[in-house]
């Protein structure tokens, strides 16, 4: 359905530019959806959805550079596939089961849930970015400590530290991982 949106477009340069476009990003566009949505049944429809609100912004686009325009499209596929959640738990608030009895009111707030789910997987997404640009010694430090369950002590001897320095080291590594994420996330949103 896409490709006859975009044959339809005037101009054959817009139609270039839109068949290139979707070529190219279609598979994050496509992983972006499902990763929010896990909708299997639906992610064809917020592909779709997705690439109409680019040709709608074409203008825009076009004059993005390459990274910002990854950027561009991926946020643009987020809020499809978070406007296509609220939309599912708002029919859900309105579905009634039976006569008189209105079963919604018996079910948790899944907006809420959901919501917070998708918050958590976004901070959970900017801190291993964070965590990969640190410097070797402390995305090791970091992986020990948190992954691996290690105590100070064990730390200490496979990094070659004292082991009274190991929390230190840790500090530097979590402020270092968190002044990295706080410059990703105002990066992002400017």
């Amino acid at each position: 359905m896409i490709m006859m949106i975009i044959t339809a477009l005037e101009g054959d340069d817009d139609k270039t530019y839109m068949i290139n476009l979707y070529n190219e990003y279609y598979g994050l566009v496509r992983k972006t959806v499902y990763n929010i949505t896990h909708d299997a049944d639906n992610v064809e429809d917020l592909v779709n959805d997705t690439f109409i609100k680019l040709i709608e912004k074409i203008s825009i686009i076009r004059t993005l550079e390459s990274c910002r325009l990854a950027a561009y499209v991926v946020y643009t596929s987020r809020s499809v596939a978070i406007n296509h959640i609220k939309h599912k738990i708002v029919q859900r608030k309105h579905a009634y089961y039976g006569g008189d009895t209105d079963l919604t009111e018996k079910m948790p707030d899944l907006e809420s849930t959901i919501e917070e789910r998708i918050i958590r997987q976004e901070e959970m997404k900017e801190m291993e970015n964070a965590i990969l640009r640190l410097p070797e010694k402390q995305k090791d430090l970091l992986y020990f400590k948190y992954i691996l369950e290690m105590h100070d002590r064990e730390i200490a001897e496979i990094l070659k530290i004292d082991p009274d320095s190991v929390r230190q080291y840790l500090t530097r590594a979590r402020r270092e991982a968190k002044k990295l994420m706080d410059t990703e996330v105002n990066q992002h949103a400017e």
